[in-house]
């Protein structure tokens, strides 16, 4: 019986050690010529934060005749429009959209984003949510790293929480995805990124047709776009710089925590097949873990083995998280690695559950 738990964990372990590899092979690119950028942020009642995010947009270390700010309100209820409006008065660099009706091909954010793409000027787009605190070198990286053969570009967006325990690890449950977003890139796999840090030509927006197939979806704005683009990138990258990160307000209410999580669950079912069938693989492999130490109390299995089976899950993941780490300096985090591990499969497994199966709520 234990080589039926065996053999899916040597599987998960060569599927993390691919990651690992995927990330060394990601080659430093330095191209510092000036390059025009169109930064694209749709806000939608963000009153609260927009004037810090313009603030430090309008603030970058680069060239104000090299970048332009496309700002779209995005049906707000609040003085999203109204702030914007008053940004606009102070520099031309800022383009004002505002998105008044709903609509049921372009669902939300896609709309705005796509009225957006179509008034940008320049090949290189530049996106960030609009509760983000992108630092003043944020540009200057991305115009860096975003060399001729670059398709498409990701960074890192930490968590800014106070609490000490819950923002190590919810960071570090972020801090896998953006681990395996850099392996993937390094293998030319785009399989997941976020908006919060991330640009891309808009010559392959156009040439896969934008939102085309995946626009009725709630999200996906981000990770569904990158692997419909998949075919036409010739190559992608990851800023690991620390003057690259993108900090975001962690929303604390619990009910949103859940819907969100909830709905990035939900996009499995839209995912092409390789990427299903491998987040299909980690689901069943996450339960085989439940079920077997489950069979230690029935003397099925013997404590030995389920520590095998442990080791060789933990070890590659310490590895993997520890690689990125280390590229982006946030090494204190892996402090709450052993805490997160345990908690990390539950948390898993529920959310998968429930956002392919259950209901939430989210901005339409």
């Amino acid at each position: 019986m234990f080589t039926f738990f065996l053999i899916p964990a040597l599987l998960y372990m060569f599927l993390i050690f691919f990651f690992l590899a995927g990330i060394l092979r990601l080659k430093r690119v330095h191209d510092p010529r000036i390059k025009k950028l169109s930064i694209i942020v749709a806000a939608r009642n963000e009153e609260k934060y927009l004037p810090e995010l313009l603030d430090r947009l309008l603030n970058q270390n680069y060239p104000e005749d090299a970048y332009e700010m496309i700002i779209i309100d995005d049906r707000s209820t609040d003085e999203t429009a109204g702030i914007i409006r008053k940004y606009q008065q102070r520099t031309s660099q800022i383009r004002f959209i505002s998105i008044e009706d709903y609509d049921p091909v372009l669902s939300g954010k896609k709309k705005a984003l796509a009225v957006g793409i179509d008034y940008a000027s320049n090949e290189i787009l530049v996106f960030t949510d609009a509760d983000c605190l992108p630092g003043r070198n944020w540009l200057q990286e991305i115009n860096r790293h975003f060399s001729d053969q670059i398709d498409f570009l990701a960074g890192y967006s930490p968590l800014q929480i106070k609490n000490g325990l819950l923002s190590v690890l919810k960071n570090l449950e972020r801090v896998s995805l953006f681990a395996v977003t850099a392996g993937s890139f390094g293998w030319k796999w785009g399989i997941t990124c976020t908006a919060r840090n991330m640009a891309y030509r808009k010559s392959i927006f156009n040439k896969i047709n934008g939102f085309e197939g995946i626009g009725q979806i709630p999200s996906g704005d981000d990770d569904l776009l990158l692997q419909k683009m998949a075919g036409f990138l010739r190559k992608l990258t990851f800023m690991f710089t620390t003057t690259s990160f993108v900090p975001a307000r962690d929303r604390t209410e619990w009910k949103i925590q859940i819907n969100q999580e909830s709905r990035r669950a939900s996009k499995w079912r839209y995912y092409p097949l390789p990427v299903k069938a491998m987040t299909l693989f980690i689901f069943s492999y996450y339960l085989s873990i439940f079920l077997a130490v489950t069979l230690t109390f029935f003397s099925l299995l013997s404590w030995q083995e389920v520590i095998t089976l442990i080791i060789l899950k933990t070890v590659p993941e310490f590895l993997l998280l520890a690689c990125f780490l280390i590229k982006v300096k946030k090494c204190k985090l892996l402090w709450g690695f052993l805490i997160a591990e345990v908690i990390y499969i539950p948390y898993f497994i529920f959310f998968a559950v429930k956002g392919t199966w259950g209901r939430y709520s989210w901005k339409d």
